[in-house]
């Protein structure tokens, strides 16, 4: 249960970060370089899983869902508050370069496969710990097994 609540709380915090961080990198994306927010927002994300990928498996899927749930969700109220105020800043010393449709798009879908990420991460770490598991416990068999090879108590005839 302790995991459990672990993973709910990293998903509230990394949930709320990402409803603010989702918008920013949004206007990043739309009036500094396309790939420097792509970057950062992936970023965001493999430190998201990164943490996740630390739980057990079933609080690590729950907790990268509800993290992508929340996010996507709250983002909308909070690119609400952002946007008129990133808009305003820009404004007074630059000019605000506003994305067609199809661009908004192409940012929604890169920031869903960015979230897949975490996901991914969560998946390579844990069948790396796997693979580990597994040596060690061949290794511990095969020093067993050469125990057994060179012990001469067994040979003995009584």
């Amino acid at each position: 249960m302790e995991c459990m609540k672990r993973s709910m709380k990293y998903s509230l915090v990394f949930g709320i970060c990402g409803c603010f961080v989702i918008p920013v990198i949004y206007e990043i994306y739309a009036n500094v370089s396309r790939d420097i927010a792509l970057w950062l927002f992936a970023a965001y994300v493999l430190a998201a899983g990164v943490k996740f990928s630390g739980l057990p498996a079933k609080e690590a899927f729950l907790g990268i869902t509800c993290t992508v749930a929340y996010s996507s969700v709250l983002a909308i109220p909070a690119f609400l508050l952002v946007h008129p105020r990133v808009k305003s800043m820009l404004e007074k010393r630059s000019k605000y370069f506003a994305l067609p449709f199809r661009e908004q798009v192409r940012f929604l879908i890169a920031a869903a496969l960015i979230f897949l990420l975490m996901y991914l991460v969560w998946l390579t770490r844990a069948g790396f710990k796997k693979a580990f598991e597994k040596f060690r416990s061949n290794g511990e068999r095969t020093k067993g097994y050469i125990e057994n090879a060179f012990d001469d108590s067994k040979d003995e005839e009584p």
